[in-house]
């Protein structure tokens, strides 16, 4: 379906069909390019509080339970045990191409028992065997981070609680798994995995990044995206408007 309209001595003209997908297309780039934006914010923010965080003193577990606060990227000291055999290994963990597993060993503090990721540690290539982490011996000083995900990961269904300790998942939901964690330890849960000080004498490899993707390479996608549908929208009105005709004096 054609048309053909004229604003004075503007004329647009062209297909129907034609404008429409050029329409969906300029705004689905625009909002491609808005949500990069969008992004680049969340990140700059979580990087501020990480370093917020930082300047803030290191605290127990208990007592940050006790607070009413945003737990996340706190830093907490404690002295506890690991309990021998009582670890989760988190598949599937890549660490410079080689595949491998994280290592959750529960910690003791004070009446309750802290899920600490040690960090990384080696796997089987061939998948056979599982690796045993030699955990800390002895009462020891714990440091590190309180760390809660930005958002909640893509289930298609919610992963079963282990059965036994230790065990090997895929992933952890610790909201839907403390009470069966409590049963197996015999100790309350802290609800919020701690990630080591990559420091520590007690860490593996422990490489931690505040964030997957910088805030300038999310500006950087947006300015593209803004980029693509300014070319497309110039496109369109050169094809569909006498515009270069009218500045060029001969229309």
């Amino acid at each position: 379906m054609q048309f053909n309209r004229s604003l004075g001595p503007l004329t647009v003209k062209g297909d129907v069909r034609a404008v429409f997908a050029g329409v969906v297309l300029l705004g689905l780039l625009s909002n491609l390019g808005f949500w990069q934006l969008g992004r680049a914010g969340e990140k700059a923010a979580l990087e501020d509080r990480w370093q917020a965080r930082a300047a803030e003193p290191a605290v127990t577990p208990r007592a940050l339970t006790d607070q009413a606060r945003d737990p996340a990227d706190r830093q907490v000291r404690w002295e506890g045990e690991f309990r021998a055999g009582d670890y989760l290994l988190l598949d599937n963990r890549l660490h410079r191409g080689q595949p491998g597993f994280h290592v959750i060993a529960l910690a003791s503090a004070g009446d309750a028992v802290v899920p600490v990721n040690l960090g990384w540690l080696a796997g089987d290539p061939s998948r056979r065997t599982l690796p045993t982490p030699a955990l800390p011996a002895g009462l020891v000083t714990i440091e590190g981070r309180v760390y809660v995900p930005s958002g909640k990961p893509l289930m298609l269904q919610k992963p079963e609680p282990p059965e036994g300790l230790p065990a090997t998942v895929q992933t952890l939901y610790w909201d839907g798994w403390q009470g069966s964690l409590s049963m197996l330890t015999d100790s309350e849960v802290f609800p919020y995995e701690v990630r080591i000080e990559p420091e520590s004498p007690l860490a593996l490899v422990a490489e931690w990044t505040v964030v997957n993707q910088s805030p300038s390479m999310h500006l950087g996608y947006a300015v593209q995206w803004f980029a693509m549908a300014a070319v497309l929208l110039l496109i369109g009105v050169l094809r569909l408007t006498n515009v270069r005709s009218l500045l060029s004096g001969s229309g």
